[in-house]
Order: C-alpha cells, then sequence, then structure tokens
C-alpha cells in the first residue's frame, strides 16, 4: 500500500496591475527546495527561472510569470509565500548608520503589504499634435532583461515592447504589425518633451515595499530601510 500524499488546498487573489484573478496552492517542499538552490547561486537568471517554474507549478500551468508586470509577479510571489511559509518572516537588515556594519533584525507582517495603484497614470497618453500614444506595463521578463542595461539602452526594447498603437485624427496603428526598425524611428521622432511624458508612465508603476524600522544590534541606533522587490520577501 502506497504512503498517502498530501492535497494542497486551493487560494484566490486578485492582481493589483492587470486585474487578473489567479487561483494558487502553496508551494511543496520540493519547489522549496528548488527556489532556495537558485537564490543561493546568487545568479539574476537562474533565480528568475525558479520563480518562473515555482508560479507555473503552483497555478497548475494557468499563469506565466515572465508575461505579467513585474509588480503583479511580486504580489503573487508574496501571497503563495505567505499560505506556504507563514504570514510574517523575520528580515536581517543592515545598519544605516556610517561606519556600522551591524545587522538589526525584524519581524514583517506580510499580510500588511500592499500594492498602491492609484499612483499609475492613464495608459493612454496624448503627446500633441493629434497623436495619442497606448502603452502597456512591461512584463516581469522584460524588466529582467534590460535591469542591467543603462537608461539609453533600455529605451529601445521597453518602448518595442510596451507601445500597443497609436491613434491620429484619422487612423489607428497597431505596433504589432510593425517592425522593430520603424518603431525605433518613431521613437527616435520624438521631442524631449514627448519622449518625458511617455517615461512618465514606466515610472508611475508601483512595486511590492516596505518601510521597516529596526534596531542595529550592534550599535543600538534605529534604522529605517525600505525593503522592495521579490528577492527582499524570500
Amino acid at each position: 500500500m502506497g504512503l498517502p500524499l498530501q492535497k494542497a488546498p486551493t487560494y484566490k487573489c486578485m492582481l493589483p496591475v492587470s486585474g487578473l484573478e489567479i487561483k494558487y496552492r502553496p508551494f511543496l517542499v520540493k519547489e522549496q527546495n528548488h527556489l532556495l538552490i537558485a537564490r543561493e547561486s546568487e545568479d539574476a537568471k537562474q533565480i528568475f527561472q525558479a520563480i518562473q517554474d515555482l508560479v507555473k507549478a503552483v497555478t497548475e500551468g494557468e499563469v506565466d510569470a515572465a508575461k505579467i508586470p513585474l509588480v503583479d509577479l511580486e504580489y503573487l510571489f508574496l501571497q503563495v509565500r505567505t499560505k506556504s511559509v507563514g504570514e510574517t518572516a523575520k528580515v536581517p537588515l543592515m545598519c544605516m548608520v556610517e561606519d556600522c556594519d551591524g545587522v538589526g533584525y525584524q519581524e514583517i507582517d506580510l499580510t500588511e503589504i500592499e500594492v498602491d495603484t492609484d499612483s499609475i497614470l492613464d495608459n493612454k497618453i496624448d503627446i500633441g499634435g493629434g497623436l495619442i500614444v497606448e502603452l502597456r506595463a512591461p512584463d516581469s521578463k522584460l524588466v529582467y532583461e534590460v535591469e542591467n542595461l543603462d537608461e539609453a539602452e533600455m529605451i529601445k526594447p521597453i518602448l518595442r515592447s510596451c507601445i500597443v498603437r497609436l491613434y491620429d485624427e484619422e487612423n489607428i496603428y497597431e505596433m504589432a504589425e510593425h517592425r522593430d526598425a520603424e518603431i525605433d524611428e518613431f521613437v527616435e521622432s520624438l521631442t524631449v518633451g514627448q519622449f518625458e511624458m511617455i517615461s512618465a508612465y514606466f515610472g508611475s508603476m508601483p512595486s511590492l515595499k516596505k518601510d521597516v524600522e529596526y534596531r542595529c544590534e550592534k550599535c543600538k541606533e534605529v534604522s529605517v530601510n525600505t525593503l522592495q522587490g521579490l528577492q527582499s520577501f524570500f
């Protein structure tokens, strides 16, 4: 007779930016081990691949982590983590006092971390001259691919991927129907002011973050640090 296998419960959450309702289960021991091994490697690509694999597993293949906005991935990962490991996490934080190499520890209630979507700008931007640019939030794979590029290098891949369509008084131009070279030419024809209007949309994207107050165990000074991003909440 085989051993009885445990069946994990199922939960639901609403992704803050895309608005998708997702069903998920807690991750299993074997999945957590794979994630921890990737984390210890400190290789960004390996970590992201492990997160993709985990999200695919806990959503029964319904969610591709690479194709949802980064903040949605961060939020979903946090929900999965709370149901899998617990609703609190004791986090080590480096002292913010100059010349002190001490560490403080703070227990954080992960259920209190929320994503503020009120700051997100309208994705249809009137750049003047009767032209409207419609954008979409960059997906998590794109963010990871460009995060180590300088600002000038990341502009083109982001806009190629995130400009959905253009509108003028007579026509609608679907970007999927145009070559990258054409989109690059359009981007390069923008004025600095128009480019800044478009960039402001991406700058308004929220992230998973929390300000944490803690006391350094070495110098006993109280500091405030901001936890941000997936790896802060592993």
